[in-house]
């Protein structure tokens, strides 16, 4: 609240209000469609701090506006904002900063979002002064930030990297192959779960491929499963004892991690997924489901290298944009911030290429000397009494060869920092 408090009081109180309202009102249609068996966007994306602004307050209220999908979007970030808001509010520009995020940049402010919590962190760990630099926009380029303390200063700047191209092409190409599952399951009015481990990259994969694969798999008596050079599945039954166990009394959001936990038997972070269903909505809440009578959830993953490859990518073009920004004549930083699901091999895969990429880069114009790639999982959480969850990794790379000192070790820029677990997030065995 006290975060919510601090931007709203940003912008003009009929203006913030006026805004706050539309997003209630777009939301309310949203949910309208749903109770009539329709999926809708919830928000405006052209003033999508307005969505998060609503999701904040009315989580720390009423909880009559929430949704899960906004509440893991904005909850974590305000929350770290809003615990230590008289530390951000001593640094410098942060308001001006702040400002802009909830005006001129109110379509996208995850990139401001992320600078003021890296100049936060900066704050937090001994650096004493910590300044925002006005923008020149078409005169000169300059960091985002600059920190100082007795004997040493650095530049900052940050780069908030959004999912590639073709993570969102992969995406789209799946929930394109499990659209036809789905139409089988209805008109046969079937409940089953669909598995399927992609070889290849979906976009080579025929629209009909994995419609077929089914089709084919619940005609046979024994088993229920295939594979081949393309990909590796099986067909199970809905985990109903599951579904109505918890339904009897409880009522589920309406496509939410938690439904798919209940109709598959468990919930894989790293995993894509798609469902459909015929269901009841609550009277007074049609987003949750009061009753599900028939439902198919499509559950994905991919193995393909050129895959892994092309979600990992960029990161090279990345540093030399941000390069761009920083001075020559102090030493220089990077904070990258990479919001994923892509799964923890994709991780570990990105982690050493962006390790090789920051080892042989070679400066042009700045001394820059340390990249941080801060990871980002924010969860729409299946554990009781739990609305939101974050996953989050600190990896440093040290920029070309050299011994100065990491000035920003060990640090978080959501998670509280005495309580985080040591090492990265795919560090260990996955699947």
């Amino acid at each position: 609240m006290l975060a919510v408090a601090w931007l709203k009081s940003l912008v003009p109180h009929r203006e913030i209000e006026r805004r706050l309202e539309a997003a209630k009102t777009r939301l309310a249609v949203a949910r309208q469609r749903q109770r009539d068996g329709e999926r809708s966007v919830l928000f405006d994306e052209s003033d999508t701090i307005a969505w998060y602004i609503l999701q904040a307050e009315s989580f720390a209220t009423d909880r009559m506006y929430v949704a899960p999908e906004g509440i893991m979007r904005a909850v974590p970030y305000l929350t770290r904002i809003g615990k230590e808001l008289p530390l951000m509010l001593s640094v410098k520009g942060a308001e001006e900063r702040a400002a802009r995020m909830m005006t001129s940049d109110k379509s996208q402010p995850d990139g401001a979002l992320f600078e003021l919590l890296v100049s936060l962190a900066w704050k937090r760990n001994g650096w004493k002064n910590v300044e925002f630099l006005p923008e020149k926009r078409g005169i000169a380029r300059t960091p985002d930030l600059l920190a100082s303390k007795p004997r040493t200063r650095w530049a900052i700047e940050c780069k908030r990297m959004v999912p590639s191209t073709y993570a969102k092409s992969e995406r789209a190409a799946g929930m394109k192959l499990a659209e036809p599952v789905h139409t089988l399951m209805l008109e046969r009015y079937s409940s089953h779960v669909v598995e399927v481990i992609y070889n290849v990259e979906l976009s080579d994969i025929p629209d009909d491929y994995l419609v077929r694969m089914v089709d084919r798999a619940l005609k046979r008596k024994i088993s229920q499963a295939w594979s081949d050079e393309i990909s590796k599945g099986i067909v199970r039954p809905v985990e109903w004892s599951l579904v109505r166990g918890v339904m009897a009394h409880d009522f589920v959001y309406y496509g939410g991690s938690r439904m798919i936990e209940l109709l598959t038997g468990r919930y894989e972070e790293d995993a894509d997924y798609s469902m459909a269903a015929k269901w009841r909505p609550r009277a007074d809440k049609p987003e949750y489901a009061d009753a599900i009578y028939q439902a198919s959830v499509v559950v994905w993953g991919g193995v393909a290298a050129e895959a892994s490859r092309r979600k990992a990518g960029h990161f090279r073009r990345v540093l030399a944009n941000a390069e761009g920004q920083l001075p020559p004549d102090i030493p220089g930083v990077i904070h990258v911030g990479i919001e994923s699901k892509s799964g923890r091999f994709v991780d570990f895969f990105r982690d050493m290429q962006n390790r090789s990429q920051a080892r042989s880069f070679q400066p042009t114009t700045s001394h820059l000397r340390w990249v941080y790639a801060n990871h980002f999982i924010p969860e729409d959480t299946t554990r009781r009494d739990e609305s939101w969850a974050m996953t989050e990794t600190m990896a440093p790379y040290r920029v070309g060869k050299h011994g100065t000192k990491s000035p920003l070790p060990g640090h978080m820029l959501v998670s509280p920092e005495d309580e985080t677990v040591p090492g990265p997030h795919w560090k260990g065995p996955w699947n």
